[in-house]
């Protein structure tokens, strides 16, 4: 058997695992393709939330092997004219809806196309209104799987969704703005900011000192760790994805703060 038939399919999906869905999708795979590893990233991205779907897919679709197909299924059009999407990478492929969910991978992945998966031969025989994770995506991953070319799934197009990411900005030579991207289930506020930029500004202050400003709260203090911070107590750290991180020792940061994503998060370095 080839390489290919034994490709890993990843799920992202708001579908939660209380009712079948995500179960039926990985049935239709693996029904097309036995040989087919199926590796869940997470079912609980909150309802309709393409921002969250987008950052989750974007912390993990590196770690997994090349070749890896990333089907994503966060859908509030589902049913309409919107189209179901394969980009294709040198080293990862992603299906999805066309609505933007795929954003941080056309910022950070050079993809050689993105085609609009037109081919119902690669669609269940019965197509429904409201479950196309089923009958069209996790389908075209099943058959994408099995080694077929991506160009047979239909054509490329150029003018896909894309969602404004915020990026941080250097307003002037002492000040950093970023924001608050995504809020994970620990009550960490994880911002915009990564880390070769902050310390890069950080190198041109005096004592390498600075405040971060969020809301009514200045948070001064940078750790490693977690537990370098006492409890009820703000401060930053850079996590696993190396982005600036605001948060505090077994309490959640986002309770102490009252912020919520897209809030603006500035830095101001002592020059």
């Amino acid at each position: 058997m080839s390489k290919e038939k034994r490709a890993v399919i990843s799920l992202t999906t708001d579908f939660g695992l209380r009712d079948p869905f995500v179960g039926v999708m990985k049935g239709v795979i693996l029904n097309i393709n036995p040989s087919a590893t199926i590796a869940d990233i997470s079912h609980e991205i909150a309802n309709h939330d393409l921002m969250e779907a987008a950052f989750v897919l974007y912390s993990s679709y590196k770690y997994f092997p090349p070749g890896t197909i990333h089907l994503v299924v966060v859908d509030p059009g589902v049913g309409t004219s919107r189209r179901p999407i394969l980009a294709v990478g040198d080293n990862y492929r992603f299906i999805a809806p066309d609505n933007g969910v795929l954003s941080y991978i056309y910022r950070e992945e050079s993809l050689k196309k993105v085609i609009a998966i037109t081919s119902e031969r690669y669609f269940l025989s019965t197509i429904s209104h409201t479950f196309h994770g089923r009958d069209i995506f996790a389908s075209a991953a099943g058959w994408l799987s099995t080694g077929i070319d991506p160009l047979k799934f239909g054509a490329p197009i150029k003018d896909y969704v894309r969602l404004s990411l915020p990026a941080p900005v250097q307003s002037d030579e002492s000040t950093l703005k970023g924001a608050i991207i995504h809020i994970d289930r620990f009550g960490n506020l994880i911002t915009n900011i990564d880390r070769a930029t902050f310390e890069k500004m950080l190198k041109k202050s005096s004592g390498k000192k600075f405040v971060l400003q969020v809301g009514s709260e200045q948070v001064g203090k940078l750790v490693e760790t977690y537990a370098q911070g006492k409890k009820g107590e703000l401060f930053l750290l850079f996590n696993s994805f190396g982005l600036l991180e605001i948060t505090s020792y077994m309490q959640p940061a986002v309770s102490l703060l009252k912020l919520q994503r897209g809030d603006e998060v500035v830095v101001k370095f002592f020059l």
